[in-house]
């Protein structure tokens, strides 16, 4: 499968992504928060009292993407098993 197949099997995932960012944020300001952290600097969050929640939304995020990744990947591999 060649990058266009790689590309089009990302954006036709985008409701798997949606769903399981729904499993891990419940909703759009737990993940903006998600973000925030990980743009935080983790000595800031130490020194404002946040280090344990910017832990684990960092956490969060880095799960979702990983398995999000994970994902696109698995599905490409399998069609390239089935189909290439």
């Amino acid at each position: 499968m060649g990058t266009t197949g790689w590309v089009v099997l990302g954006v036709v995932n985008i409701p798997i992504y949606v769903g399981l960012g729904w499993v891990f944020f419940r909703d759009w300001d737990g993940f903006w928060e998600a973000i925030r952290f990980w743009l935080t600097p983790d000595v800031f969050s130490m020194f404002t009292g946040e280090f344990f929640d910017d832990w684990w939304a960092e956490s969060k995020l880095a799960a979702w993407v990983i398995l999000c990744g994970a994902c696109v990947i698995g599905e490409g591999l399998l069609i390239n098993t089935m189909f290439g």
